[in-house]
């Protein structure tokens, strides 16, 4: 085999790799109880519904109210809370534009909002 055949089924091969892990999807949730102020995530899970179910189980540990407030596919998500329960979410492909949109968007509902949880599904 010459260097040329070699050196371009090497490329094609590592091409295919690669785009087949990049249009992998893999889902991320969060949850929330505004009653309790219990939450729950979830990330790496390659269907929406199995995110979302993780999420609120691990919220319904603890409280009975608990919906999902975010899902996010190869992204990061974020979740605010503050003083009064009230909360906000956010998510982007960076962790920190996740939690900034989440604690702009908490702001408008509540003070003292701070990140509660935040995890990144990619």
């Amino acid at each position: 085999m010459t260097p040329l055949k070699l050196t371009a089924m090497t490329a094609t091969l590592v091409l295919t790799m690669a785009a087949g892990v990049a249009s992998a999807a893999e889902f991320g949730a969060l949850a929330y109880s505004r009653g309790t102020g219990s939450y729950g995530s979830s990330h790496n899970f390659s269907t929406r519904a199995d995110a979302e179910d993780e999420a609120l189980s691990n919220c319904s540990s603890y409280a009975d109210d608990c919906r999902v407030v975010v899902y996010f596919r190869n992204a990061c998500g974020a979740l605010a809370v503050g003083d009064r329960r009230g909360f906000g979410y956010g998510w982007s492909g960076r962790r920190d534009e996740a939690q900034y949109t989440a604690l702009a968007n908490c702001r408008e509902n509540d003070r003292g909002c701070h990140i509660v949880s935040w995890t990144c599904s990619k």
